[in-house]
Formats: structure tokens, sequence, C-alpha cells
């Protein structure tokens, strides 16, 4: 035989250093791994047809229980979250599953998929992923009797006042280690109450977040009777959190919600959907409260 042949017959049909029984067998392993791991993304694809979400469902107007639809959530972040998941033709259901203790459970077993709105904590990291950026910024702030402002610029202000806020709401850990050496802050066990409390001039100031402050304030029909001070005690960042044990949760679902809360924050949208929901809470306010 050709000689020449010979040479481009090693060139082209086998290799010149033979491969080993044990490359082999690596080889075919390696050719498994990936092959197992498309075919667990193509399914977990194929899984997530519908999303189920939950939240903390006391949190207008970010989110709140449908008082039309008690099975149902409403609020900002659920139209947010809707808008991201239309691309990619996912089913959303916002749905009442109980108080935030438990929706939170049911996010760390993995049976809903996403909470539609939690700040961040060591413990959730362990069970969730965060989407950033936050869906929004949520102050916390002083509100006050209408014409009854006092100077706040620092902590130290208050030392000399009354507050009120919700038993167990945590202000960070800074300003929860300075009020319980130096402030007088009584816990109470709804805003409304701590709001009754000011009214009745018990109290000089409510610590509470903006936002849902100012809902609470529309449904008791007072916000004409108080005002806050321009000046937030702290600001923490609301997320989007998918629960680890979900099959939604891949690269590419959290990159869509991720370039709709950009797109969220570019388009100047944020003001005009907080009186949206603040509007609609209004509304729904005047209805009868489901049971729990």
């Amino acid at each position: 035989m050709d000689p020449a042949f010979m040479k481009d017959a090693l060139v082209i049909g086998m290799p010149a250093h033979p491969i080993k029984r044990s490359q082999k067998s690596l080889l075919a392993l390696f050719l498994m791994f990936f092959v197992a791991l498309d075919l667990s993304s193509t399914a977990s694809a194929a899984e997530c047809k519908t999303l189920t979400a939950s939240g903390n469902s006391e949190y207008p107007p970010l989110l709140w229980r449908d008082r039309e639809n008690p099975k149902a959530l409403l609020g900002l972040s659920v139209e947010v979250l809707s808008e991201a998941l239309k691309s990619k033709q996912i089913n959303l259901k916002a749905r009442y599953v109980g108080p935030w203790s438990r929706a939170q459970a049911l996010a760390k077993s993995g049976d809903i998929d996403l909470l539609a709105g939690a700040f961040k904590t060591a413990e959730r990291l362990q069970y969730m992923d965060y989407v950033e950026p936050p869906i929004l910024e949520v102050p916390s702030v002083l509100f006050v009797l209408h014409g009854k402002r006092f100077p706040f610029t620092t902590w130290e202000h208050l030392k000399s006042k009354h507050g009120a806020t919700l038993i167990n709401n945590s202000f960070g850990e800074k300003f929860d280690r300075f009020a319980a050496e130096h402030l007088q802050i009584y816990g109470v066990r709804s805003v409304k109450l701590a709001f009754n409390l000011l009214l009745a001039e018990r109290t000089d100031y409510v610590l509470y977040e903006l936002y849902p402050g100012l809902a609470y304030a529309r449904e008791m029909a007072i916000e004409h009777k108080i005002e806050y001070l321009q000046k937030p005690v702290n600001a923490e960042g609301l997320y989007f959190t998918i629960a680890k044990r979900s099959p939604c949760n891949t690269p590419e679902l959290k990159s869509f919600i991720r370039k709709t809360i950009i797109q969220f924050h570019q388009s100047g949208a944020q003001e005009n959907l907080l009186n949206k929901y603040l509007g609609l809470w209004q509304q729904q306010a005047t209805l009868k409260a489901p049971p729990p």
C-alpha cells in the first residue's frame, strides 16, 4: 500500500495515540453529565408553566388580599411580576396562603415558587434566591399629627419623645439596639391601633414603613390628620425572592424578572403605580374584610 496513503489514513481515520479504556470512560461520564444537565434544564423549563406567588397579605399598596376574590393577592408587586412573566408565557397565580409566616414556610419547602416582596435577611438567604435589584426601596418614617412636626435629623432627637410601632417590627440592627437602650417606643398589634394612639395624643409619633402606612391612613380616612417627617429612620430594599426548591428557579427566569424591574425603575412608573394601588386599596377598604 502507498505509504503516503497510510500517512493520511493515520491522520484521518484513527488517532495517533489510541484512547485508553479509562479515558473512554471519563469521556463517557462527561458526555452523560452534559446530557443530564441539558435534560434537567429542559425539564425545569417544561415544569414551570405556572408560577405560584404569595407574600405578606397585609402590605398595601404593594401586596394585599383581594377583598373581592379572597383567594388572590393584589398590588404593585403583582403587576410588576405579571409583566415579567408575559414574555415567558408563564401563568401567574398570586395566591393568599395565610399569614406572612406561613407564606415564608411554604417558600422554604418549595410549595410556592416566589414571594412577591421580602426584605433581605440571613435566614431567608438560606432557602430563597433574591432577584436584584429590589422592586423598590421602602423607607421607614415617623408619622406625626398634622401641624405637630418636630426637628429630626438624628436619632438623639427621639430621646424625649414617645413612639409606637408594631410588635417585633425591626428597623435595622443599629436602630433597634439604639431604641432598646435609649427610646420609649410602645409595641402594638396593628398599625391601626398605633395610629389611634397618635390621634389620641398618647404618643408623639408612629414609626412604620411609608407606603403601607399611607395605605392604612387612607383606609382609616385620617390622611388629612397626619403627616410624616421627610427624613426616614432607615430604608430597605424589597425584593422578589424565588424558592431554591422551585422548578421555576432558573437563570433565565431571574434574568427576565431582573430586566423588568430595571425597566420599571427607568420608566419612572413607580409613583404612578403606587398611586394606582393606593387608590384601589382605598376602594377595597370599604368592602368587608375576608375571614382569616
